[in-house]
């Protein structure tokens, strides 16, 4: 349930807070004190889309803050998704709003994006407003809310859809891939091109690591000459002179060789020199190697240069790594195999859709039993809310009828009603509002909470269009959905204003040429006042005081 909103710098509010009692909220007040204001803070705070018009004039920046208690379980997996930590089952929404149009958004003190902070609260919170009421109006979302109401009847046998349908639609693919919606000839140059293309590639002959093997060995062929003129001068600086490095060292070994044994320490030294002229010899036999091996030769390097401008040639046609060359190659072989085979494969293909058709026409049949038998129960569970709420009349029916494959099934659903005895079913999108329409949407909404356990049910305008019995009895509706989840609702009608579990008033004042939105916690006296109010306006008498009084009691006998 939503515990406590905090605003600030928000349209006419400076700042307000207000704490939320479980069971029915009331939010009542004067025609453009602020309601829409509270409404809209609460809104954001689901997700929804802000406007900077909300801001308050004169500021740089706004706040919204919700604290939301819930034990909803699902709510677990959801926050572990998104990495939002999560204790004592609450969770903080805050939202700030700026100058230019931007906010930031935060869930218990991380950053989080707004249609992953709607995903979360659309579990926990619903609003129900004249803009959502016209998705009701909408036809092609009547198929929707029939699978929301069913789910739990429906989940089975949706998931087997579904999943027969993305093999239904891979095959879709596979067959539109065999042609390309190409002409013969258009295929016959592609045939010769993926031909040219394959041929060239394999002529090429390449290997993973061979680019990086020439650029070795260029680095070492184009500095041959340095190379050269290095190993040479180091050999001579060994050799040069009367007595090569090697001669010294022999001599040195001689001179120690025969008192070596008069000292350990002597035997260490003569052990190094040793060792220093086998190491070398070792070293003299290798430069004399590498100098009769790597005479330069122009013709070695010319052929490593043009190997790999090849190389870079073929990356530019096909890949930029010879990885990327070889895996377009296995892509041309299998479109040329496809081409080549594409009749044969096509039959193949067609056979294989005909199967999946028919699957999919069997499973796409018991989806369309399961959703019909959902709408009987829909129909039902419509038809006894809206006969407590003084609509025993109303007739209410979904219509099917049989559509292509689609992602849902081959359902198309409408809903179609009357309102009043004698009269024929019409399409809910083409009934005009009025006070039946209010009715008939509080009860699909309750229909729809109980199957999806929101925790907090928000309502504006859901008395649009009643009064006198009929207001009565939608008071009495909300105060029975009340005693298992939270409700919050703005209204301007005494009748249900009177069934106020929670009382809030809403008022604007001006001070300094600067408007005020405030709202307060009405105790039970200023509640009296303020549907004596709401019954007479602004001139209220001992007899509305008394009326109030009467409708805030009679509402308790109700309730209990």
């Amino acid at each position: 349930m939503i515990k406590e909103l905090y605003m600030k710098n928000c349209a006419l509010v400076e700042e307000l807070r207000v704490d939320f009692g479980s069971m029915l909220n009331i939010l009542t007040g004067e025609t453009g004190s602020g309601k829409s204001i509270v409404l809209e803070g609460l809104n954001l705070c689901i997700g929804g889309k802000y406007d900077r018009s909300f801001l308050r004039k004169g500021c740089e920046k706004g706040l919204v803050e919700l604290l939301v208690i819930t034990d909803n379980e699902a709510i677990n997996g959801l926050l572990d998704e998104f990495s939002i930590p999560y204790r004592d089952n609450e969770l903080l929404v805050s939202r700030t709003i700026f100058k230019d149009g931007k906010s930031a958004t935060r869930l218990n003190g991380r950053s989080i994006r707004l249609t992953d902070l709607k995903t979360i609260m659309m579990s926990i919170v619903d609003i129900h407003s004249q803009h959502q009421n016209q998705a009701l109006y909408n036809r092609d979302r009547h198929l929707e809310f029939l699978d929301l109401y069913g789910k739990e009847n429906l989940k089975n046998v949706m998931s087997s859809y579904m999943s027969k349908f993305k093999e239904y639609t891979e095959i879709k693919s596979k067959i539109l891939e065999l042609n390309d919606n190409m002409t013969e000839r258009e295929l016959e140059r592609e045939i010769d091109l993926l031909k040219y293309q394959i041929d060239e590639i394999e002529k090429a002959n390449l290997d993973v690591d061979e680019y990086e093997t020439l650029k070795i060995k260029y680095k070492k062929y184009s500095n041959q000459d340095k190379i050269n003129t290095a190993i040479l001068t180091g050999y001579d600086n060994l050799k040069s002179g009367e007595l090569s490095v090697q001669d010294k060292l022999g001599k040195s070994i001689s001179a120690l060789k025969p008192v070596s044994d008069y000292d350990t320490e002597l035997e260490d030294i003569l052990e190094g020199l040793e060792n220093i002229m086998y190491q070398l010899e070792d070293v003299d036999a290798s430069m004399r190697s590498y100098i009769d091996k790597n005479e330069y030769d122009p013709h070695t390097l010319e052929e490593i240069q043009l190997r790999m401008d090849f190389i870079n040639s073929m990356k530019r046609k096909y890949g930029d790594r010879i990885e990327d060359i070889l895996e377009y190659k296995l892509e041309m072989k299998k479109r040329l195999y496809n081409i080549e085979n594409r009749e044969e494969r096509k039959q193949a293909l067609l056979k294989e859709k005909e199967k999946i058709e028919a699957d999919l026409d069997k499973i796409g049949g018991d989806l369309t039993s399961s959703r019909k038998l959902v709408a009987k129960l829909l129909e039902e569970d419509l038809l006894k809310e809206l006969e407590s709420l003084n609509m025993k009349n109303t007739k209410f029916k979904v219509i099917f009828n049989k559509v292509g494959y689609t992602s849902s099934g081959r359902d198309d659903v409408e809903f179609y009603v009357s309102f009043n005895l004698g009269e024929n079913l019409n399409p809910l999108s083409k009934v005009a509002s009025g006070g039946e329409m209010s009715r008939f949407m509080l009860s699909f909404k309750k229909i729809l909470s109980d199957v999806d356990k929101i925790e907090t049910m928000i309502f504006d305008e859901i008395d649009t269009g009643i009064s006198g019995r009929a207001a009565q009895v939608v008071g009495e509706k909300l105060a029975q959905m009340a005693k298992h989840k939270q409700l919050i609702c703005i209204t301007h009608l005494p009748q249900i204003a009177a069934f106020a579990d929670n009382h809030y008033y809403i008022e604007k004042n001006v001070e300094n040429d600067r408007t005020y939105t405030s709202i307060s916690d009405l105790s039970y006296h200023d509640r009296e006042k303020e549907i004596a109010r709401l019954i007479s306006g602004k001139v209220i008498t001992e007899k509305t005081l008394e009326h109030s009084h009467e409708m805030i009691e009679l509402a308790k006998k109700t309730k209990a």
